[in-house]
């Protein structure tokens, strides 16, 4: 039984790691463009 809840909160684990790497990738790179082209505003005035 022990065992069995083991693996159950290894799936766990990884089911929510896998959930918010693929949730946080796009907002991350969508953050990382946004503020490149902050930056590039500010350097052209």
């Amino acid at each position: 039984m022990l065992h069995m809840t083991h693996n159950y909160m290894l799936g766990l684990t990884a089911l929510v790691l896998s959930f918010v790497v693929l949730f946080y990738m796009p907002i991350a790179y969508f953050w990382v463009k946004v503020n490149q082209a902050k930056k590039r505003k500010q350097n052209k005035s």
